[in-house]
């Protein structure tokens, strides 16, 4: 196919500067949104089994609820009831004192209550240790602090990226249409480095064009859709809102008595296809207004949420129930919107699609990367014959390979070292928040990894943090390993179940001392003065 070569130009032009202004952040929201799809599991490795009180039968939910409703009010208005769900792992009955505040809400103080085996009521407070959630927010706003109404910053400033991303993607797929079809998976390794990185850009951009493109598009919307919808009110409906509040309804409630079975009997009468995960009891002091907002899950579903479909009922009068947010009951439009949602949160297909989502994810980290660095080899300097002078690479072309080099490999070593010091952390240190301790010790890591780059250079800094990265992820299967030889040191043993995590971990700690043996070898053989040379 031919292209004209003004046209050509203009696109190359375009996908160059539109890419690279946007690469570093969404480096980091792709790697930390490959993460975020297990992000529950990521959790529940990262707790300390302190904040876990033990499971319970079924039949002992309603006995479980009386106890807690007799003896702290604040239950008798609103509380979270979890039957199988991974994100409220720490206890059967979840419950907050207090009114969730606007803001970002680090200390995730909550209640917990469970019964012992004797039938006993437990309960302890304690700030939940949420290390997923907080890679989850990562994903969302790049790490960009700060708050613009109810949502974060940084969801704005990505819903601008996005922008630019998708002009990134378009004009990629113009430059390669001419040889497309030749060079599709023509990935050719040898002594051009430039023509590798090229290579592979490329069959990683063009494999996952239709991935990206969703997910341009839905990060667009999520960021802006506030903005869409009082444009719609305004232009459309003449200032009246695109979403109108129902009606409230006067319900005939004979009994404010919960009742756990009859609540979960009508669940699985009206959602047959789905379990429910936990629900979600408010108002349950104003017998009008309380509602239950029932969590469901299908592997085979198109979820809305990142894991779970909703449906709302009265609690007192369960006969009273909104099923629209049931891909399964819902209407053609909300079915199609449904899609938008879960091809984005890769809530469909189970843990096989999460799986692909996870890969696709980090390879659009790679795409970001190694779009970074093809800018900084096509213009870096080099000494073309020995009589020539050692050459002196532009300061713009330094400037953002210690940028790159340094937030990059900064956000992948924060990553790692933040989950591994945190369980050691712990059991040396009183640590009330350990939230707290993950948000801090992210940003401390990343900031000096990037200040690391810029004092001794991208070239020298980049084996160095390969090999820390390599260092912190094999040992956090050996601090697992520790904990499991010598208990009662404080370093505690994660659940059985995200033993995988451990094993994921040691296997990339290979892969990443591959890469700082590659990495050492091209700076043994770069020639004084080239991009490389230490």
């Amino acid at each position: 196919m031919k292209v004209r070569s003004d046209l050509m130009k203009l696109a190359k032009s375009m996908h160059t500067w539109v890419g690279v202004s946007s690469g570093i952040l969404l480096f980091i929201c792709f790697f930390a949104g490959g993460l975020s799809m297990f992000q529950h599991q990521i959790s529940q490795w990262a707790t300390p089994q302190e904040q876990i009180l033990p499971a319970i039968k079924p039949e002992q939910y309603q006995q479980l609820i009386q106890q807690v409703q007799a003896q702290y009010p604040a239950t008798e208005k609103s509380f979270t009831l979890n039957l199988r769900s991974t994100e409220h792992q720490y206890a059967p009955l979840l419950w907050k004192e207090s009114k969730r505040n606007e803001g970002f809400n680090i200390a995730q103080s909550t209640w917990l209550a469970s019964l012992d085996s004797q039938g006993q009521l437990i309960t302890q407070q304690t700030n939940l240790s949420k290390a997923g959630w907080l890679i989850e927010q990562l994903h969302e706003t790049a790490g960009i602090p700060g708050m613009a109404g109810h949502h974060g910053f940084g969801v704005y400033v990505m819903g601008v990226v996005a922008i630019l991303y998708f002009l990134a993607l378009m004009t990629g797929l113009l430059l390669l249409l001419p040889t497309l079809v030749k060079d599709y998976f023509a990935v050719r390794p040898g002594k051009n480095k430039k023509r590798f990185w090229l290579d592979t850009h490329n069959v990683v951009g063009i494999t996952s064009l239709p991935f990206h493109i969703i997910i341009c598009i839905s990060v667009i919307v999520f960021a802006f859709h506030d903005f869409f919808y009082d444009s719609i009110g305004h232009l459309a409906l003449k200032g009246k809102p695109v979403f109108s509040p129902s009606k409230q309804e006067q319900i005939y409630i004979p009994s404010t008595q919960l009742d756990i079975d009859k609540i979960l009997a009508q669940a699985k009468k009206v959602a047959p296809e789905y379990a429910v995960d936990y629900i979600e009891f408010n108002n349950l002091d104003q017998p009008q207004k309380a509602s239950a907002r029932i969590a469901l899950y299908s592997s085979e579903q198109m979820l809305r949420g990142a894991s779970n479909d909703f449906m709302r009922m009265h609690p007192y009068q369960v006969e009273k129930f909104n099923y629209s947010g049931i891909n399964t009951q819902t209407d053609a439009g909300n079915k199609l919107i449904n899609a938008m949602f879960s091809l984005h949160f890769g809530s469909f297909g189970g843990d096989t699609v999460r799986w692909i989502y996870f890969i696709f994810g980090m390879g659009g980290a790679f795409l970001f990367y190694s779009g970074n660095i093809l800018w900084i080899e096509t213009r870096a300097k080099k000494q073309k014959r020995a009589q020539d002078p050692i050459p002196t690479q532009r300061k713009d072309v330094t400037f953002f390979a210690n940028l790159t080099i340094g937030t990059c490999l900064g956000c992948i070593l924060a990553i790692t070292g933040t989950l591994l010091f945190s369980r050691w952390f712990y059991a040396i240190l009183d640590i009330s928040s350990m939230n707290h301790f993950f948000m801090y010790s992210y940003y401390s890591i990343f900031l000096i990894c990037t200040a690391y780059a810029f004092v001794i250079g991208y070239a020298k800094a980049l084996p160095h943090l390969l090999a820390a990265i390599a260092i912190s992820l094999a040992l956090i299967p050996l601090t697992s390993l520790f904990a499991f030889l010598i208990p009662h040191t404080g370093v505690w043993l994660h659940h059985n179940m995200v033993i995988w995590i451990d094993i994921i971990a040691f296997c990339t700690a290979l892969m990443f001392m591959r890469f700082y043996q590659q990495a050492q070898d091209r700076a043994k053989i770069a020639s004084a003065g080239s991009l490389w040379a230490p």
